[in-house]
């Protein structure tokens, strides 16, 4: 594949995991919130914990745009460079932060409804965990190409 059919295909999945995540966030999330209010009688709660995983989006939103900035620079054949690798960083911290917020949400909600919700947060924990370890470890990679390109660049 050519470098702008990966931009354009790796935009247009970002464009599908933005839509996606919005989908989940503003329609599933919020009724399966209310649903388990109203069968572990803790109504009182609906509100709050909309609210509570709502700002989960927020490491979510800021790790699609930096992938989006990372694609704009692989489409002006700049992949391997500094700005990129901190970009990676970035994710990596995205993920682990919104990894952290899922445990202690699970961890929450096994306490207030003894559900077995936790199987489910500890295969998202999971997941998380290997995305932050995968975007640290390109990080590593970008930023070590970046320094060879550019100790390649200035011999003749």
């Amino acid at each position: 594949m050519k470098r702008l059919g990966l931009v354009r295909t790796l935009k247009g999945t970002i464009i599908f995991l933005a839509v996606m995540t919005a989908a989940c966030y503003t329609a599933v999330f919020p009724q399966r919130i209310r649903e388990a209010g109203m069968e572990y009688n803790i109504s009182w709660l609906v509100t709050p914990g909309i609210i509570a995983i709502s700002a989960s989006a927020i490491p979510i939103a800021i790790a699609l745009a930096l992938f989006w900035q990372i694609c704009t620079e692989i489409g002006r054949d700049n992949s391997f460079c500094h700005k990129n690798a901190g970009r990676l960083t970035g994710i990596g911290f995205c993920a682990l932060v919104d990894t952290g917020y899922c445990a202690v949400g699970t961890v929450t909600i096994e306490i207030l409804m003894g559900s077995p919700v936790w199987v489910l947060g500890l295969m998202v924990c999971t997941v998380g965990l290997a995305i932050a370890l995968a975007a640290f470890l390109l990080s590593h990679l970008v930023l070590k190409a970046a320094d060879m390109k550019a100790e390649n660049d200035l011999t003749i």
